[in-house]
């Protein structure tokens, strides 16, 4: 499920790189402390990996930014889209968002003025998306003894393995094994992508967003809609939304 949060704000004023603090939002506003927890500390299993089956996008609305500063100021209005498999999650933080009158980000009042809500069923095998937050893909190398992370372009061909196997694992870890595992990722015809650099929590992550031609078997795709695109989804990367089927 995926839903499209309408908040109404008054100068929200944020870090540029702001992506850990709607994490914290997220976290803060699942109202089971048992589900939150084992979200926040274990998720979901597969083998040494976990996964929280959430992810969110960037925020969107008019804005300033400061560079000076290094922050940027939503006036009055911006949504936020959340996706997630798991409805207890999506059910949950919905809710408290919806009746909460004492919401806030970074300690700034904010408040729900609508939700829109998208299910995306049955869709076809091949279809047009745009991302919502940059999507993440890397390796872990040791060099000289020292653990190097190593990001990877659209334009490589593991950038198209690691989204497939990942997007695998998240289907095993749901308890589905899916034979047809194709799966092809490609920029779209006249897209430009874009190279992002993120700080979360001082680290540095690597993206790319932009209008990709995703193809393979549908239920492949509807995880990929249902919990985003390659990884640290939870930390508000690869975030995507179906433009239309192709």
């Amino acid at each position: 499920m995926q839903a499209v949060i309408k908040f109404k704000c008054d100068n929200l004023k944020l870090p540029i790189h702001y992506n850990h603090i709607i994490q914290g939002f997220i976290y803060n506003n699942i109202k089971n402390q048992d589900f939150r927890e084992f979200l926040h500390e274990e998720g979901f299993k597969k083998g040494k990996r976990s996964f929280k089956l959430f992810t969110f996008s960037r925020l969107y609305g008019k804005y300033q930014i400061d560079s000076n500063n290094k922050t940027i100021t939503f006036k009055d209005n911006f949504s936020l889209t959340v996706s997630s498999l798991v409805d207890d999650f999506t059910n949950d933080f919905l809710q408290t968002c919806l009746f909460s009158n004492e919401l806030q980000i970074d300690y700034q009042p904010v408040k729900v003025i609508g939700v829109e809500i998208e299910e995306r069923k049955g869709i076809k095998d091949k279809i047009l998306i745009k991302t919502l937050s940059p999507i993440v893909t890397y390796s872990t190398v040791t060099i000289e003894g020292r653990k190097k992370t190593i990001y990877h372009s659209p334009y490589d061909s593991i950038f198209e393995k690691h989204i497939r196997e990942n997007l695998l694992r998240k289907s095993e870890v749901i308890g589905e094994k899916i034979e047809d595992d194709t799966l092809t990722i490609k920029p779209a015809k006249n897209s430009r992508l874009k190279e992002n650099i993120t700080y979360f929590k001082k680290i540095i992550v690597k993206g790319w967003s932009g209008v990709f031609e995703l193809q393979g078997n549908p239920r492949l795709l509807e995880i990929a809609l249902g919990c985003g695109l390659g990884a640290k989804n939870s930390q508000g990367f690869g975030c995507i939304k179906m433009i239309r089927a192709l």
